[in-house]
């Protein structure tokens, strides 16, 4: 115990101990809802052509993407690449450093174990973490359909640039929606519309005619 306790409080493994530590913090904070869990989510998130752009210069999401990291919540990659790297300097600790004389050759290899411990970690933890990211693909929702180019019908007496409301079939049970138009003329009830932008400061949709949407 006292070989153990001497090893994770000294150079190098100290180093991933520190990180460790935060990490479980973190975890313990998060339990106790003193933290949002999903603070640091979208750090590693990345698309196909992201990832490809980001492996073509260099970038951390897209190498991290190569090794099946990106995507997931940062803190789970992060806590899992520490405790990874954090095993590996710790046993390069022990079957190696402690048995050599302390100065300037152990501390250099001492550095050489804290950069190879978490190069090592980076496709290990890819693989611990493969189950995990099957997993969490299947919960994440997926993501909103788009409206745009949906044909509504007008239910409001009137539509134009500052009220209306339309009525569009999604496939479900139907959406109402706030629409607008800017034209003099307008839409009345029973018009037929099509969605054609969204107004996010106004939480409505740009609308045109469906005769005119659909061209001569």
């Amino acid at each position: 115990m006292d070989v153990f306790l001497q090893m994770v409080v000294s150079y190098p493994t100290v180093v991933y101990t520190v990180l460790l530590a935060v990490c479980l913090l973190y975890w313990l904070v998060a339990m106790l809802g003193l933290v949002d869990l999903e603070l640091f989510d979208g750090w590693l998130e990345t698309d196909a052509s992201d990832a490809v752009e980001a492996v073509d210069g260099g970038g951390v999401a897209g190498i991290l993407s190569k090794f099946g990291l990106a995507g997931l919540p940062l803190m789970i990659v992060l806590t899992v690449l520490v405790m990874t790297a954090w095993i590996a300097s710790y046993f390069a600790d022990y079957l190696l450093l402690r048995h050599l004389p302390g100065g300037l050759v152990r501390f250099v290899l001492g550095t050489g174990v804290v950069v190879g411990s978490f190069v090592a970690a980076v496709p290990v933890a890819g693989l611990l973490l493969r189950p995990v990211r099957l997993v969490y693909d299947k919960l994440r929702p997926e993501p909103p359909r788009s409206l745009l180019g949906m044909v509504g019908t007008v239910r409001s007496p009137r539509v134009d640039a500052l009220q209306g409301i339309a009525a569009v079939e999604d496939g479900g049970a139907g959406l109402v929606l706030q629409v607008r138009n800017e034209s003099a003329a307008g839409f009345a009830r029973g018009d037929r519309v099509v969605l054609i932008e969204y107004l996010e400061a106004q939480n409505a949709y740009r609308v045109i005619g469906e005769d005119e949407f659909r061209g001569p």
